[in-house]
């Protein structure tokens, strides 16, 4: 490690509690470098990233650059649309569902929902309802707390 800010401190540290003045690199970082590396020498096409949950509920991205020779680790907060596409890969959701999920994400309502997807609103109903069932969540603003990353009120 040859720098960091004191934010990527607060969330490598967040990753991997080390003792104060040690270098806390958890493996997620250095997981990307390696992809990064698997990359370069045409071994592997994938991004060389990693997400992470943190304890607080956040999401972060580490990616890996190459900058001249040497490799950069960033970290940055998951966009909602990665989490959306997260989400709907862990709980094993179809493509319909990750369409109305993103409707939903977008801020739809039933009625506009319904109308996208050429549904009754109670198939969308219907739908929702199988959808928490799989998230395990009661209602719309848990289920959407969980994609985005906000708190349920």
């Amino acid at each position: 490690m040859q720098s960091q800010t004191p934010a990527s401190e607060e969330w490598l540290r967040a990753l991997l509690p080390t003792a104060p003045g040690r270098s806390a690199v958890p493996a997620a970082a250095y997981n990307a470098a390696a992809q990064l590396l698997a990359a370069e020498q045409h071994v592997d096409s994938h991004e060389a990233r990693a997400r992470v949950h943190l304890a607080d509920g956040t999401w972060i991205t580490i990616r890996a650059a190459r900058i001249s020779t040497q490799i950069a680790v960033s970290l940055e907060v998951t966009a909602p649309a990665d989490r959306l596409e997260m989400f709907i890969r862990t709980h094993n959701m179809t493509e319909r569902d990750g369409t109305l999920l993103e409707l939903l994400a977008d801020g739809s309502d039933t009625k506009g929902i319904a109308r996208r997807m050429f549904l009754s609103e109670l198939t969308v109903q219907d739908h929702l309802k199988l959808i928490f069932a799989k998230a395990g969540v009661h209602n719309r603003r848990s289920l959407l707390a969980q994609i985005l990353g906000t708190r349920a009120h």
